[in-house]
């Protein structure tokens, strides 16, 4: 059957890619303010747009002829007609003095298809600032504006060429401006091949037809690659357009009623659409929708043999962009699926309702939406980017960070049930939330997530062999999340690139030490920016029928942690297990604990980050050393930090017994034993732990060990129960007390008193 794979580069960018992933698999989303310009501007561009391309192609004729002087020459004419990110970035690198002193053929010159000429005002010179518009698949936005760099950047790349498209001539801006969103929307998926998981076949060389006093482009064949075997034929796909204005366009997309799905060359299943309402508004400016919206109804999708039938009553999206008061930005987005259903030999699955929206905001509009197509192109071709692209990404990444608002997110499932060969699995509803938000005051990120499972249940099948199937239960399961990191410098990664132009003009025996300085100097950046981050689970009423060797039940179970990243009090560490009502399992009556509660607090942590004084040792591995400093630095940081260790609020209940502790010890250097601490320890019913405790561990040292809390607990009873009790302290001079007994001698007996040696009379001397 067909697998389906992500196209990793397109997650999570912008409302189209929300939208239209779930109808062809990708796509992305930007916002810029809407604005008219003349007819007799397109024209103007559009004629400047042909003669740009024109000194491009002979620029890359002399380019392949080795005499790249004069093909920057042509480059920088073209450039001055229009701006082209690309061809800016090929004149920095041709213009290097490695590639001026290079006597050999130049490599093949970059020839792009230049997209649809968009009405806008004349090109800026070249040397001045560009507002990137390039086609899809060009270059990072900005590139003119931020491509500058200190060394020279690496030879030329050929990118490998596109399939070859028919020169443009829109008989009217109209058409100009439907070339340019048919173009974009053909170029969020790449061809066939590319070495990428997902392509698109299609006819590139497409027309432009007037219909119904709109205008009409239809896209035949049009073949969905997902691997190399598997395919969707979605051909032919039809878009309808209806210009608002000059940069404004609403679409209305028609998908066929049927589209086979092939394996091998073969097809082995079909989708059906019984419905479809899919229809937006595109803005040339940030060549994305500023509104989507799509109603899909009775999706079938069945396998030629029909021996599985997966169904969809309705699918509904729709997202818009737009834009607030001081050029801030929001996209929101929201989609829901209803009646979700596959049945199959031995599977019947339901899905009542999935629905998830998310919303997302910043500020600079413009620029914001252009950092991210640059981003989105940048990731895309990770492993292709040359120097100065990659160096222009982590800059791009450093100002978009610093332009990010806030994000949040939910989805809800509801109504889920699933029967498989006799078992039967059932969830009423999972709900899940979450958010990132910029507090500006206090120049840091906060981040939430709250989520909630309800009512879980799962059944064995009955049958011969299980005449007592195992049946679990599940109320309810949450989870809460929060934490906090800092704004990071708008040069955190631009830095990182420094150092890696840094790396290249480094010796090679130097290169191990270069590379554990910054390599460290970077980490601690972005260590220094954490705060904090805690979170919990928790489960109630869980419940599994026919156990063995009994049923299991759980009231109520917790598990939490977290830490605060220290400033100039240390850090702090947190971490609690809490459950109660815990019944079976038991391999004797009265031998597992009910309830019980361990809360440990760790305060005033040092820094991990200083425990290496110097990269040096690391660099040359020399682990003996490292191990050295880790354990010096280490010692000498525990010293001085005043840890503080606390147990509080801990127990472990058994149906006739209870051990109550609390402890509480503190790293002190002018300490006699560098420490200083406190334990209360009360057992109810110590001779039921005692033997509770004899039947988990044979052990000696267990044994021991009770021996010596029995000797040294104060027994007595507290409310109609025997107990025994243990209140230790060691102090700053080192001695112990148990029970206000100084006990000292028995943990740490005195030295053995020698004694001095007999001395024998000298000898008697006769005269």
């Amino acid at each position: 059957m067909l697998k389906v794979k992500p196209r990793n580069g397109l997650r999570g960018m912008g409302l189209t890619g929300w939208v239209l992933a779930a109808l062809i698999g990708c796509a992305s989303m930007g916002v810029v303010p809407l604005a008219t310009v003349t007819a007799q501007a397109a024209e103007a561009v559009r004629d400047a747009a042909s003669a740009a391309r024109e000194l491009q192609l002979e620029g890359a004729r002399l380019q392949l002829q080795g005499r790249p002087d004069l093909a920057v020459k042509k480059y920088k004419e073209s450039l001055a007609l229009q701006p082209n990110p690309r061809l800016d970035s090929l004149v920095q690198q041709l213009e290097t003095p490695e590639n001026k002193q290079q006597s050999a053929p130049a490599a093949p010159a970059v020839v792009e298809q230049v997209a649809p000429p968009s009405p806008e005002p004349a090109a800026p010179p070249a040397e001045a600032v560009v507002v990137d518009q390039a086609a899809p698949g060009g270059p990072p936005a900005g590139q003119g504006q931020q491509a500058t760099s200190a060394s020279p950047p690496a030879a030329p790349v050929a990118i490998p060429p596109e399939p070859p498209v028919a020169e443009r001539k829109p008989a009217t801006p109209e058409e100009a401006l439907i070339y340019a969103f048919t173009d974009w929307a053909i170029g969020l998926l790449p061809p066939p091949g590319h070495n990428k998981d997902v392509g698109l076949k299609t006819n590139r060389n497409y027309g432009v037809v007037p219909v119904d006093g709109g205008y009409e482009v239809r896209l035949e064949p049009c073949t969905l690659i997902m691997d190399e075997k598997n395919s969707v034929e979605f051909g032919p796909v039809v878009f309808r357009f209806k210009p608002q204005d000059a940069d404004v366009l609403a679409v209305t997309v028609r998908l066929p009623d049927k589209a086979p799905v092939i394996e091998a060359g073969k097809p082995v299943a079909e989708l059906t659409l019984g419905r479809q309402e899919i229809s937006g508004v595109w803005d040339r400016r940030q060549m994305n929708f500023t509104r989507m919206d799509a109603k899909l109804g009775d999706l079938v999708l069945e396998d030629i043999a029909k021996t599985g039938r997966l169904s969809l009553k309705e699918l509904a999206l729709n997202g818009v962009a737009g834009k607030g008061e001081q050029d801030s930005w929001t996209e929101k987005m929201q989609a829901q699926a209803d009646g979700l259903a596959f049945v199959g030999k031995e599977v019947d699955f339901k899905l009542a309702k999935i629905a998830t929206q998310a919303e997302v905001n910043g500020a600079n509009a413009t620029r914001s939406y252009a950092l991210r197509q640059s981003l989105q192109r940048g990731l895309n071709r990770m492993d292709q980017l040359p120097r100065p692209e990659l160096k222009q990404l982590l800059a791009d990444f450093d100002e978009y960070m610093q332009l990010l608002g806030a994000y949040t997110g939910s989805m809800s499932i509801q109504g889920l049930q699933s029967t498989s060969k006799g078992d039967v699995f059932s969830l009423e509803s999972v709900e899940l939330s979450g958010g990132l938000r910029k507090d500006a005051q206090a120049e840091k990120f906060v981040y939430h997530s709250k989520g909630a499972l309800n009512n879980f249940a799962y059944a064995e099948g009955k049958t011969p062999e299980k005449t007592q199937p195992v049946a679990t239960s599940l109320r309810h399961v949450g989870l809460v999340g929060e934490g906090a990191v800092k704004t990071p410098p708008p040069h955190l990664f631009a830095d990182l690139f420094v150092a890696i132009e840094g790396m290249d003009k480094t010796p090679p025996e130097q290169s191990d030490a270069y590379l554990a300085k910054h390599g460290m100097q970077f980490v601690q950046k972005v260590l220094a920016l954490i705060e904090g981050y805690s979170s919990e689970i928790s489960l109630e009423d869980l419940r599994v029928v026919n156990a063995q060797p009994a049923p299991v039940t759980l009231d109520k179970a917790i598990l939490s942690g977290g830490f605060t990243a220290g400033g100039g009090d240390g850090g702090t560490a947190h971490t609690r297990v809490h459950f109660s009502g815990f019944k079976g399992m038991a391999p004797e009556a009265g031998n597992m604990p009910e309830s019980a509660n361990v809360q440990l607090e760790v305060k005033k942590i040092p820094s991990l980050l200083k425990l290496v004084s110097s990269p040096a040792a690391l660099a040359a591995g020399n682990m003996q050393q490292v191990q050295g400093e880790l354990m010096i630095n280490g010692m000498n940081a525990l010293m001085t930090s005043g840890l503080t260790l606390s147990l509080t609020d801990s127990f472990v209940a058994f149906p006739a017994t209870r051990l109550t502790l609390a402890l509480m010890a503190v790293a002190d250097q002018k300490a006699k034993y560098f420490s200083t601490g406190e334990m209360k320890l009360v057992v109810e019913n110590p001779e039921e732990f005692l033997r509770i405790a004899r039947s988990l561990s044979a052990d000696p040292e267990t044994e021991k060990t009770l021996a010596t809390i029995t000797a040294l607990a104060d027994r007595r009873e507290e409310n109609g129960k025997v107990a025994d009790r243990i209140d230790a302290k060691v102090d700053g001079a080192g001695q112990v007390f148990i029970n206000a007994k100084d006990v000292t001698a028995m943990f740490f007996p005195p030295p053995a008193q020698q004694q001095a040696p007999q001395q024998t009379p000298p000898p008697v001397q006769v005269k």
